[in-house]
């Protein structure tokens, strides 16, 4: 497992895109709109479950202590 920067997503989800042919097909594929995906692109929506899913990713929230071992 490696951690990814929403800027890698975006790259992960560029590339499948290219594969698909275009942003219509992949999102026909992923099961959402064209004009979600383009969102997500451009920066103006966030990734969803069916998205993260086609690009093989997921959402992971994490907590992490500031101060020492507690």
């Amino acid at each position: 497992m490696t951690d990814l920067t929403v800027d890698d997503v975006r790259a992960r989800l560029s590339t499948a895109i290219r594969e698909a042919g275009s942003q219509k097909l992949f999102a026909a594929r992923a099961g959402v709109s064209a004009a979600y995906v383009n969102d997500i692109i451009h920066g103006r929506r966030a990734p969803g479950e069916r998205v993260l899913a086609a690009i093989a990713v997921q959402r992971v929230e994490r907590f992490v202590s500031l101060r020492g071992q507690s």
